[in-house]
């Protein structure tokens, strides 16, 4: 029976075979064939341009990838960019009926967990068969150990030497502050170990066999691998409760970013078909099937999804944010455009709660480091400095390394610009702008910028799902909440 019961649980989906399918699915239930030439027909298209981007990074074509993502990702910041211009939105309705989509989207969900359950646990047949994040792990592990010989070969060679300048620091990891970093980054250590240890044993059974040193170092990297977890095999029980920690806590943050994009549509955009098609389109995209474990991904998104949900609470939005930009450092500079936002009413209580929270937890991992000068010398990594000047940081910038300065400066002039453009903003408007800075994010990260895309996806797809919300502003949003006779008292005053 149990044998039986796993021939329905061996399934493998090829990220190339997922990409057709789930763009298909895409262009059959979301396109508006009657009125191809739609706004929302053109963001679609634009949405699905970025998988080709993430099969070429996976699949030995890293630096073509990464400019085919940062191509898409441009015009998808000009288009967030120039959403509050678009005034009229009618509500255009999917191809497909509401208790239809509402399948849909559950069994893309149950898909979506089973998936990241499977496929995580176990190693792939081959590479053929593995997901984009397996591929992408294993592209990342041969870079490390790579560079790791590298080292070792120039300090055997230069011993007694200082070191030369381009021996940097390889960048591991997105930026936050490092109890979650290294939280996050736990599955990729057990991986580095265990691919470390079974290319050390290879190498030494190898030298036994073959004398020379040519044939047992070619005889150690013959065999191409996609490492994974052994859990099932009762090995390593603390790694093993880790790596199930960072499991669960990506299955509850994809289980978060799809109920804030359904309450989204249910509560402030007032059309619960909405919500449920957004989280629909979020659950089709390649990128969500294939990248579905990465919690320095999930739970920074998941964060910013429900600081919207909750922006009529400005307190509560800034302690989420304040959460996010701990984490993941670059929703910091949202912070800035939310103020903008409450400006009229709630500028305060946002702002101050915001950078407290910040700021309670950088002395939180003060003190999980063990004290001042240990976190000084991760700040690096805590604040995205780290990789702004290495060739070692594995993305894109490693080919174009000075060109990121311009860069972050022109980021960071979006920035103060969204702060105050427009000058009276509204939900639409903060959804866009926020949007726009977090795609913006993905060309100043040095560690695979441009593939952290749950950090604008939920947002963009809810900005293109969106109807008219110029009367969601701060003052009026944040009225409804104060009682009837203290806001008589107000107009009084």
């Amino acid at each position: 029976m149990i044998q039986v019961i796993k021939v329905f649980t061996l399934y493998e989906v090829n990220p190339t075979t997922w990409f057709y399918i789930s763009s298909l699915m895409i262009i059959g239930i979301f396109f508006k064939f009657r009125r191809v030439w739609s706004i929302r027909n053109q963001d679609l298209i634009m949405l699905l341009f970025l998988a080709p981007g993430m099969l070429m990074v996976a699949n030995h074509y890293e630096y073509l990838g990464y400019c085919f993502i940062f191509a898409v990702s441009f015009i998808l910041l000009m288009r967030m960019i120039c959403d509050p211009f678009l005034v009229r939105r009618p509500l255009l309705e999917v191809n497909l009926s509401r208790s239809g989509m509402t399948f849909s989207c559950i069994a893309m969900m149950v898909f979506l967990i089973a998936g990241l359950i499977l496929t995580q646990w176990r190693e792939a047949a081959s590479p053929q068969t593995a997901t984009l994040q397996q591929l992408l792990r294993a592209e990342h592990i041969d870079r490390i150990l790579a560079q790791e010989k590298e080292l070792a070969s120039q300090e055997e060679e230069n011993a007694g030497n200082t070191p030369s300048s381009s021996n940097l620091p390889l960048v591991t990891h997105a930026p936050g502050v490092p109890f979650f970093s290294a939280f996050a980054n736990l599955p990729m250590k057990y991986l580095i170990n265990q691919e470390r240890n079974r290319r050390a044993e290879e190498s030494a059974h190898a030298a036994e066999e073959n004398p020379s040193p040519e044939d047992s170092a070619g005889a150690a990297e013959s065999v191409k691998r996609v490492p994974e977890f052994p859990i099932l095999k009762g090995q390593d029980r603390q790694f093993r409760m880790a790596i199930l920690s960072t499991h669960t806590m990506a299955i509850l943050g994809q289980i978060a970013i799809i109920l804030g994009i359904i309450f989204i549509g249910s509560v402030h955009f007032e059309n619960l078909g909405t919500g449920i098609a957004a989280a629909t389109l979020y659950l089709l995209l390649p990128y969500s099937a294939q990248i579905p474990a990465r919690i320095d991904h999930i739970i920074p998104a998941a964060l910013i999804v429900w600081a919207v949900f909750c922006y009529r609470r400005p307190a509560l939005s800034g302690v989420l944010l304040g959460c996010a930009a701990a984490f993941a450092y670059y929703p910091i500079f949202m912070i800035p455009l939310w103020a903008g936002f409450y400006w009229s009413r709630g500028f305060l209580r946002f702002t101050m709660v915001s950078l407290c929270t910040f700021a309670g937890l950088m002395v939180i991992a003060i003190l999980a480091v063990g004290g001042i000068q240990p976190f000084i010398s991760q700040m690096a990594d805590t604040f995205a400095f780290a990789g702004v000047l290495s060739r070692t940081a594995g993305g894109f910038w490693n080919h174009n390394l000075f060109f990121r300065i311009p860069v972050i400066a022109l980021y960071v002039i979006l920035a103060t610009v969204l702060a105050f453009w427009p000058s009276q903003k509204n939900l639409g408007t903060l959804m866009s702008s926020s949007a726009a800075l977090m795609v913006g994010a993905q060309f100043c990260h040095p560690f695979e910028g441009g593939l952290y895309m749950a950090w604008f996806l939920p947002l963009m797809i809810l900005v293109i799902f969106r109807p008219n919300l110029e009367d969601r502003i701060a003052i009026r949003a944040l009225a409804k909440r104060v009682p009837v006779h203290k806001e008589m008292m107000q107009d009084g005053d």
